[in-house]
Formats: C-alpha cells, structure tokens, sequence
C-alpha cells in the first residue's frame, strides 16, 4: 500500500514538473497529460519528434557551418588575393621609386660638380685674377738749411733738389704708388729756413715727383712752421708739382685722400700729434682745422668713412711717437692696433727720425695690418758728424703688394720686403752733397758698389744690419 502512494505521488509531482517546463519550438508537441500513461505515452512521442528535430537542426547547423567556412575561405581568397595586388602595387612603387633614385642619383653629380666648381671659382685664388698694387713707403723728407743751400749752388741760383735723389729715384720709380712725410712746409712769401721753423722752396716739392714720389703726407709738428699761410702755400705748391697730398686740408672733405691704381680703390689718411710753439717748440700751438689732428676718435670716424666709400686698402700715416727713441711706447702700440682695429690695413709711423720695430700684427678677429712705428729720415743732414747719433742717418723703406682678386674680391697683402737705406754726405764743387743710398746696392753683389769708397761701405753695411735689427725687434 505505501508503495503505491508513493509511486502515486512521484507520478503527480513529474507531470506538475513537465507541465511547467515543458516548452519546445515545435508546438505540435503535446505536453499536457490526464493521465500517467498519457503522459508515457507523450514522452515517448516527444523524445521521437525531438530526436527528428535535431537531426533536422543538425543538418541545417552542417549547412550553416558548411556556407561559414566556405564564406570564410571565400573572403580568405579574396584577402590573399588583395594582398598579393597590394604585394605586386608595392613592387611597382620600389620599383619606380628605384628608378626616380637612380635618375635623381645620375642628375645629382653632374649638380654637385657644377656648384663645386662654382664654389672652387669663388674660393680659388689664382694669381691671374688678382689685380696688384706695389706700394714703397718711405719715412722723413726734411729741409736742413744745408740742403737748401746746397740746391741753391747746384741750381746755379735756381734751387734743383734733384741730386739727393740720384741713387734712389729708379728705386723710387719702380713702384705704383710711393709716399713720404713732407717734413716741412713752402712758403715763398717767407725766408727759406731749416730748424726750427722749416721752410723750402716749392720747387722742392717737383723734384720729390721727378724722383717718383705720388704722395706726400703733410701733417707734421713742422706743419705750422711758416704758419697756417704756409699750410695753404705747401698745398698749393704740391697741387703746382703734380703730387696728391694728405694731411693738411683747403677743406673738409679733402681729409681724406682716395687714390684709383689698377682697378683699386686705396684710402690715405696723415695725422700729427701736434704742431711745434713758435718760441717753445715744445709748447705745441692751438689746433687749426687745417690740419688732421692724431685724435682716436678722429681717426676711427675717418677709417669707418673710407671703408663706407668702398676702400680696398687703408693706410694710415701718423706723425707721433718721442724722437730718437728705437721702440714705441706702449701707448702707440695700444693705438696702431687700434688703428688695425677699425679697419686700417697698413700703418706707417714717423717722427723719431729713427728706424722702431715692424709689426705684423693679427687681432683677435683674425685681421692683419702692418705697423712700420717708424721709417727714420728719408734724407736730411742728421748724418753721424752733426747729430752725434749714426741712427739718424739710417732708414728703412717698406715695398709691398697690394692684392685684389678680381672675381672673388678677396683682398690680401704680399710680398713685403724691407729695405735698409743709408743717408750719406760727402763733398763736389757745389758743397756738401747728402743723397739717400738704397744699401743692397752698394753692397757685395749690387749693382752700384763701385760707386762709393771703403769707409762709405762700411757705414752702409753698418746701416743695414743696425736697420734690420732694429726693424724685426718683436714688440710686445
């Protein structure tokens, strides 16, 4: 009896179960029962139909795996197949990029070596294309009464200063631009004087021109010696003799000297300390506008103008320093750098009237000049028996090129020499004759040493080594 209750109640609570859970998607199931062999009976038919459907399902699930996969390698086709498209365009563009190189590559010398040899034609110096300039600075030109009187017998009563220039003038000559201090001044309404007021005839100037000079500077302590009348007459009588002159000034604008020589264009500009008292010579007089006085601001100003008015070269001539002293003080070194400084390429100093030291001087910028602190005396009678000192006797004169490359325009100095000269005095029927000798000629192997005695060698040689000493003294 329990048996059958419980078979009963287990019977009651599957069909509440399926009754509840019993759905399908195929609803010609029937999932209702009245009974426990009714509900057998369903689940029979259920377990067949729903073993039907899933055989159906099954087929349907292979038929959809069946067009995924075919799908799939469809798209993998046609993936590969893009991909070995892309593969192949990628090929044509190295390709074509290979050939663009290639081209780029063969054009590209042919480029490069136009614009080397444009660059090498800018940077090459070639000495054809360099136009030059040779250059002779020379120191004091003096009037020592001496001179003047010895012109004067010479001349048969007209003044002719020819003769001190006799062995020297081819020297002189053999250049395209010479210059020298005009260390005195020509007045013809004045007496002709030496020290210590210097005043020589105008035609003093002509013969230093016949002689091959170009230039004379005329800013000197001996400037205002016949006043500043004899500033204008000194002028006039350079203007007279065909020499270009610079230093003193009719006005402004004549401060500056510009010489056109072989397609350059060479700036000269003279200054002076100052100019000689009429009763104490070392009481220097007021300053007159005449005169281009060694004022650095001056200077500066005057060196930047050159340059604005397209100068190749700039020289300087400054009449400066103390007398008869060998080596500048440092305060004229200070300046001559300063001077190379501001844009001045050559610097030649007078006034000691002895040889100072040559300086080949580079400042930091890398810009070289040339500093002479002093050339000694030209010609004059401050020989050894009048002087007491032999170095006012002895001289230097400086040749050099000036270069410009006429294609690039690069700009150089050259070929600088130095040369001792010696200022000798002996006697002829009008006097005593002073001329400037140029010493390698009256050395061993120059071509005028038969023209003086032993003694007069020996002061040569003597002039020549004391000269160069003096000359490659280092300055510091």
């Amino acid at each position: 009896m329990r048996k059958k209750i419980f078979n009963l109640i287990m019977s009651i609570l599957l069909m509440t179960s399926l009754t509840a859970c019993g759905t399908n998607s195929n609803n010609n199931v029937e999932v209702s029962a009245k009974s426990t062999g009714d509900l057998i009976e369903n689940l029979d038919q259920e377990s067949t139909e729903l073993a039907s459907t899933d055989s159906t399902e099954g087929e349907k699930s292979k038929e959809k795996t069946s067009d995924r996969e075919k799908a799939k390698a469809n798209w993998e086709m046609s993936l590969a197949k893009e991909k070995e498209n892309d593969s192949k365009k990628e090929k044509e563009r190295e390709k074509d990029l290979k050939s663009f190189k290639e081209a780029s590559e063969a054009k590209k010398p042919e480029k490069e070596n136009k614009n080397t040899e444009k660059d090498k034609d800018k940077t090459e110096d070639k000495d054809e294309d360099y136009a030059k300039v040779k250059v002779k600075f020379f120191g004091d030109t003096m009037a020592h009464l001496g001179q003047i009187q010895y012109a004067y017998y010479y001349g048969g009563g007209d003044y002719d200063f020819s003769n001190q220039f006799a062995y020297i003038s081819d020297f002189v000559k053999d250049s395209d631009l010479s210059i020298t201090n005009y260390e005195t001044t020509s007045n013809p309404n004045r007496e002709y004087a030496g020290f210590p007021a210097f005043n020589a005839p105008p035609v003093y100037l002509k013969n230093i021109k016949d002689a091959g000079f170009d230039v004379v500077t005329t800013a000197n302590n001996h400037s205002l010696d016949t006043d500043e009348e004899g500033v204008q007459t000194t002028i006039a009588a350079a203007k007279e003799a065909g020499l270009d002159y610079v230093g003193s000034k009719e006005k402004e604008s004549d401060k500056i000297l510009y010489k056109e020589i072989n397609g350059m264009k060479i700036a000269i500009l003279a200054y002076t300390y100052g100019a000689n008292g009429k009763e104490d010579l070392l009481n220097l007089r007021e300053e007159v506008d005449s005169l281009n006085y060694l004022h650095e601001e001056n200077i500066k100003s005057d060196i930047e103008e050159a340059k604005e008015n397209g100068a190749d070269f700039i020289i300087v001539y400054p009449h400066w320093e103390i007398e008869y002293q060998s080596y500048p003080q440092e305060s004229t070194v200070e300046l001559a750098h300063n001077m190379i400084d501001w844009g001045a390429d050559l610097v030649i100093g007078n006034h000691p009237h002895v040889v100072q030291p040559v300086e080949i001087y580079k400042n930091k910028d890398g810009k070289e000049g040339l500093i002479a602190y002093a050339l000694g005396n030209f010609i004059s009678k401050q020989s050894l028996e009048v002087s007491g000192d032999i170095r006012c006797e002895q001289s230097l004169s400086i040749e050099l090129n000036l270069n410009k490359n006429e294609k690039t325009g690069n700009k150089k100095i050259s070929d600088i020499k130095l040369h001792p000269l010696w200022v000798g005095t002996n006697y002829d029927d009008y006097g005593a004759s002073t001329k400037t000798y140029l010493c390698e000629d009256f050395l061993e192997g120059g071509d005028k040493y038969d023209l003086v005695d032993d003694n007069q060698r020996a002061r040569i040689q003597q002039a020549y080594d004391m000269t160069m000493e003096t000359a490659k003294t280092e300055v510091n």
